[in-house]
């Protein structure tokens, strides 16, 4: 596929330009979409449904952006989803895609599994049995709760305070009212103790915004479950590249330097193998992260306000290292392979085939603050600490590893970065990433209320698309 798409995109620096922009200029109907991720190529493929002429540049040599699935270096069959995993139910816009193009759904988690939590170096069964006596110093009413109890109440019945919003496109205001306070100072601010809040958050960082994690729950919502594409999630994107790359609407290999806009149309400078070339349209949507768009807009007579957002807009570290198991083990306990932990491995999760005795995945999901010590680490030493960790909260892990694959975001130099972040008082910046700027437009997770979902970049895309066919 690298190859194919290499050969596509040195072809296309000769006959993209004049061919097709040829046919737009008939039209004054062409829009640039800057970044080949999910955003960017729902956003083309929508627009050439209603008669755009809409084409993608993209930097790399393939699709996708952050949602990427390995597979080199690991047994036959396996997948590890690197960057978007989950399908919640829920997602109407992303499952509608998955219709579409006749992609096969599995559940992301199956089986009836116990889950596993670590804390303080022991390792309790999740929601089997009586509620654990915990090594910690929980008030009487708080140990009566118990985990889930907390939870229920500190974390999950002020959702129900926006049920009947879920498909808003708005963050609902019961919401963005506690966009104030850290996850833990909103807890305190509820009377939990310390320990109480540490059990309650075990397998995050309850320093995080309280706004952004709420909402993340209340993105997440399902009636039943999870889902996964089998065979890798990469598919999504991938078939709404093939689309493209038939049509002849999408560059691979060139990389945008600069966006800018006048009061005729708007453009894009781009540099590839055959050196520099201005791109025009009528539009240009930029469907990057912040994260690489910071300086693009010197000549895009960009507000104050705007500007302000793109510049300051975080995006927290990632890392995933999957760990390749000659048999999934822990399931011949009776456990999931998922489990939250207080350990630097935050998470893990598992994938693989339904039988105990195939090969399978133990992966851990590290946002955050410990994703930064694992960056500080090299590859090797990252494997060797996610197996420690790994043998902690499920025994038997050294013994069954077979090889690893590790990937960092904050490393990755197409992305520097995963999922946006909004810290206290931050989170009414959504509409602010998202609001356009003349003949230039904004799509991506980071600019949705569903950020951090593949649902995110599609509904990003589908509201430029309104906002340029109105």
């Amino acid at each position: 596929m690298m190859n194919r798409r290499t050969f596509l995109a040195a072809a296309a620096v000769a006959a993209f330009a004049p061919r097709a922009f040829a046919r737009a200029a008939e039209t004054k109907r062409r829009v640039v979409i800057v970044g080949g991720g999910l955003a960017g190529l729902s956003c083309a493929y929508e627009l050439r449904k209603l008669g755009f002429e809409a084409f993608v540049l993209e930097g790399q040599g393939r699709a996708g952006g952050r949602v990427e699935t390995l597979r080199e270096g690991l047994a036959g069959g396996l997948t590890a989803e690197t960057g978007g995993t989950r399908i919640p139910d829920t997602h109407e816009m992303t499952l509608a895609y998955v219709r579409e193009f006749g992609l096969p759904l599995e559940p992301f988690k199956g089986g009836d599994f116990a889950d596993v939590l670590h804390l303080r170096g022991k390792n309790y069964v999740a929601g089997r049995g009586p509620e654990p006596d915990w090594p910690l110093q929980l008030t009487p009413e708080e140990r009566r709760l118990g985990r889930a109890g907390m939870s229920k109440r500190y974390l999950n019945d002020p959702l129900e305070l926006v049920k009947g919003s879920e498909n808003s496109l708005t963050v609902p205001a019961p919401i963005l009212n506690l966009d104030h306070d850290t996850l833990q100072g909103y807890l305190e601010k509820q009377g939990l103790s310390r320990d109480a809040i540490e059990l309650v958050t075990l397998g995050g960082d309850p320093l995080l915004g309280a706004a952004q994690m709420l909402m993340v729950g209340f993105n997440q919502q399902v009636i039943r479950e999870f889902f996964h594409i089998r065979g890798g999630n990469d598919q999504l994107p991938g078939a709404l590249a093939r689309q493209l790359e038939l049509a002849g609407a999408i560059r691979y290999g060139c990389r945008v330097t600069s966006i800018g806009q006048d009061d005729s149309g708007a453009w894009a400078v781009m540099e590839h193998a055959g050196g520099h070339e201005t791109v025009r349209g009528d539009y240009v949507v930029s469907a990057l992260p912040f994260s690489m768009a910071r300086n693009l807009f010197a000549d895009a007579r960009l507000s104050a306000e705007k500007q302000r957002v793109i510049r300051e807009q975080k995006y927290f570290p990632a890392d995933k290292i999957f760990l390749q198991m000659q048999k999934q083990f822990w399931k011949a306990k009776g456990l999931s392979g998922f489990a939250n932990t207080d350990l630097v491995s935050e998470r893990f999760w598992a994938l693989g085939p339904e039988s105990p005795d195939d090969r399978g995945l133990l992966l851990s999901y590290v946002i955050g603050e410990r994703a930064g010590k694992l960056d500080a680490m090299d590859t090797q030493s990252r494997v060797t600490q996610t197996l420690s960790d790994a043998e902690s909260v499920f025994p038997g892990a050294r013994e069954n590893f077979e090889a690893a694959r590790v990937k960092s975001w904050s490393e990755d130099p197409w992305q520097r970065g995963a999922l946006s972040r909004f810290d206290p008082g931050e989170l009414h910046h959504i509409p602010l990433n998202a609001r356009r700027e003349g003949r230039i437009l904004f799509a991506g997770e980071h600019t949705s209320r569903w950020n951090g979902w593949m649902q995110g970049a599609i509904e990003s895309a589908r509201r430029v698309v309104k906002e340029i066919s109105a």
